[in-house]
């Protein structure tokens, strides 16, 4: 089972049930056997753009980055632009990007094709379960 800590004020548009929601439904698709935690941190766009140059020296705000071992920094503002760009709910995008750290920092990512195959089909059928 997958517990998500919340560093920072939860947004609206997502519940705490959503998140012990996504954690079991995370947890039994990985398999994960122990209880695992990970940190929910919600930011500003000046904040993940920082991190953004800091870590990976890219200079632009970015909408999710993982951090080993256990954190995940999600940025609220750009998520809800996404969304309203998908035509989709802020509360979707959010799930979309919680499950996008938690399958980095589980060891996937999308460098080829294949992984990104892989990661993405995982990554939309848990938020199409949520």
């Amino acid at each position: 089972m997958i517990v998500f800590d919340i560093a920072t004020k939860l947004p609206a548009s997502i519940t705490n049930r959503d998140l012990q929601q996504l954690g079991r439904k995370i947890g039994k698709a990985l398999r994960i056997k122990k209880q695992r935690e990970f940190c929910l941190a919600f930011v500003t766009e000046k904040a993940i753009t920082k991190l953004n140059k800091d870590y990976r020296g890219i200079n632009k705000p970015t909408d999710v980055l993982s951090f080993e071992p256990s954190d995940i920094i999600i940025c609220e503002a750009y998520a809800k632009r996404e969304a309203k760009r998908r035509a989709i709910s802020a509360r979707e995008e959010l799930i979309r990007l919680a499950i996008h750290g938690v399958l980095h920092l589980s060891g996937y990512d999308h460098c080829t094709e294949k992984e990104e195959d892989e990661m993405f089909s995982l990554q939309e059928r848990l938020v199409n379960e949520m």
